[in-house]
């Protein structure tokens, strides 16, 4: 029996998964336990995931066993909304990118990516991104309420320059998984951080313009000074996965200190009377991050009928 090696898996490509190992690249298929267990998962291994693999001939392997995860991000699955899909495993950070303008700045993507990050075991922080367009007073604003909440925050160009020192230390020695709309400049800021990660994700991203919006292709890729990043074309929002009505709360940090205060012990929170947190909207909580939390909550009550 072949020995077993772990490694990480890089990309998909075709059938295959490209598993780095000590002293190489594998392509690897699946063994024919995992094959099975995929009537159980969309993906049993995806980008980021430890691994276990057999080596085989001429720079191949077949992957034994995925070993656990530390972190997932994760969607319904678009055909089947009751399975799982995972997208990354393993990454450390979600760094959630927006742009000042072209296009608007999205509050709403951004608390709930703050969500799914808090659901997959990822931490967050906030990019800013085209900051030399302009600082409009209510952009300011919305960055100083997502710092006060303890959420590292960037204010970045890459056409001047500015916020890309503070961009590589923080991407410096982890796995960073990008998240955010088309336009908002992540390639600009990849091109800034590593000219050949930018090539390469042009190259890539020629290759997935069809069906866009339901495929995805996501890629570990090193950086220079340490650490990996990975992008995620083609998804700009998506289904939250793993989460109950009842825990949404507790992924907006503002609200946990009132959590059990209000008069009903299963207060949702939303038109209910004696609700604490309602009451300190506009003196403690955001006005709108309790929005976004409404829209959010109705959104998962809507999913469970």
């Amino acid at each position: 029996m072949s020995e077993r090696i772990e490694g990480t898996v890089l990309k998909r490509k075709g059938s295959t998964l490209q598993v780095a190992i000590p002293g190489g690249v594998l392509e690897c298929g699946l063994s024919g336990k995992l094959r099975h267990d995929r009537q159980l998962a969309i993906a049993p291994a995806v980008v980021g995931d430890r691994v276990e693999v057999t080596q085989g001939e001429g720079g191949t392997g077949v992957i034994e066993k995925v070993l656990p995860r530390k972190s997932r991000l994760s969607r319904p699955d678009t055909q089947d909304p009751k399975r799982e899909s995972v997208i990354v495993a393993n990454a450390d950070l979600l760094l959630i990118i927006q742009a000042v303008a072209a296009p608007e700045f999205d509050a709403h993507i951004v608390d709930r990516s703050l969500v799914m990050a808090r659901i997959g075991g990822l931490e967050a922080a906030i990019v800013v991104n085209k900051w030399d367009l302009s600082n409009p007073p209510e952009i300011e604003r919305t960055v100083e309420v997502y710092g006060a909440l303890g959420y590292r925050t960037l204010k970045t160009s890459a056409r001047t320059g500015e916020g890309l020192p503070a961009l590589r230390d923080l991407l410096a020695g982890r796995t960073t998984v990008l998240f955010g709309p088309s336009g908002v400049g992540k390639s600009s800021l990849l091109n800034a951080v590593d000219p050949a990660i930018h090539l390469k994700v042009g190259e890539l991203s020629e290759k997935t313009q069809e069906g866009k919006h339901t495929t995805t292709w996501a890629e570990l890729m090193p950086l220079p000074g340490g650490g990996h990043v990975i992008d995620t074309p083609g998804i700009e929002v998506f289904g939250l996965w793993g989460i109950e009505v009842e825990d949404l709360v507790e992924c907006f940090p503002e609200f946990v200190e009132r959590i059990g205060t209000c008069r009903f012990n299963d207060c949702y929170h939303d038109a209910e009377p004696g609700c604490r947190i309602r009451d300190a909207v506009g003196s403690g909580i955001d006005p709108g991050r309790y929005q976004s939390y409404l829209k959010i909550l109705r959104g998962l009550r809507k999913g469970r009928r």
